[in-house]
């Protein structure tokens, strides 16, 4: 095997994702140029050759460039067991599926699968879902960029405080500039370099994200009891849209979310929807 084949291209492209190019692998596609929702990579028969492409596009470049949301690799023979563990490793953080001589079908399938995930993940961005989600999500996030659209829940809450010693200015709870990265964390869901700052001590303690240019920006008002939840869609890339609202359903459904000092793994602040609304 070495390209998808009919099948797998008609797949994708009656659910509005385009061939576009993309550095280091064999195809791509994207509703967007540059942000590729799946890539392709094939070993040719080499039994090393995905495995090389793979790692020069994770671990080769910066975090600030834009990797594929699922990547598929399909090698023709088993990899050997160290590049095989390597990979795994990675699959902890990245949507790595590896195809070792596949079966029939097993290939479109888990473009099909992979599609429907990610649809459902993205639900709030659709607004015509009638005959295909997939479509209105493509649609959706092409206009991104020049409609700017936001999604931002409100939840009434109780917050458990912890160390809050990482704020103090001369031994004072004052607002300032600094920003602390934070670790967002709802069951499996979890956000990393969330930069909460102190903006307001007087008459109530309130958090806020410097988000600048990041699409994932958080509040919590502590007096009122109040975390703020937004997403600003054309700041962001598909990894973070779906890490955003993977961590929003969560959150709904666990009713508790977490964050927490990625450097000492303790808890700053314990946010717990509240029981009486």
């Amino acid at each position: 095997m070495s390209l998808p084949s009919d099948d797998i291209h008609a797949y994708l492209s009656s659910n509005g994702l385009d061939v576009i190019p993309f550095k280091g692998t064999d195809l791509a596609y994207g509703y967007r140029e540059n942000e590729p929702i799946f890539a392709f990579i094939d070993d040719g028969g080499n039994g090393s050759m995905a495995f090389q492409k793979a790692m020069g596009m994770y671990w080769a470049t910066a975090e600030y460039i834009s990797k594929p949301w699922c990547l598929v690799m399909v090698t023709a023979l088993p990899m050997i067991p160290h590049n095989r563990q390597m990979l795994d490793n990675l699959g902890t953080q990245y949507n790595i599926q590896l195809l070792e001589t596949p079966q029939k079908n097993a290939l479109l399938n888990i473009f099909i699968d992979q599609l429907e995930n990610l649809t459902s993940i993205m639900h709030r961005y659709l607004e015509h879902t009638e005959s295909n989600p997939s479509l209105s999500l493509g649609e959706s996030m092409r206009t991104w960029k020049s409609e700017k659209p936001a999604l931002e829940d409100t939840f009434h809450v109780e917050i458990d405080r912890g160390d809050l010693s990482i704020y103090d200015e001369n031994g004072k709870m004052v607002p300032n500039r600094t920003t602390v990265p934070l670790t967002v964390t709802s069951g499996e869901a979890e956000i990393e370099g969330v930069l909460l700052r102190l903006v307001q001590s007087e008459p109530n303690l309130v958090f806020y994200t410097e988000h600048r240019n990041l699409p994932s920006v958080f509040r919590l008002d502590l007096k009122d009891q109040i975390l703020t939840m937004r997403f600003e869609a054309d700041k962001a890339n598909i990894i973070e849209a779906t890490s955003f609202e993977s961590l929003v359903s969560a959150f709904k459904s666990k009713n508790e979310i977490r964050f927490s000092d990625p450097n000492s793994g303790q808890t700053v602040f314990n946010v717990r929807v509240r029981r009486n609304g």
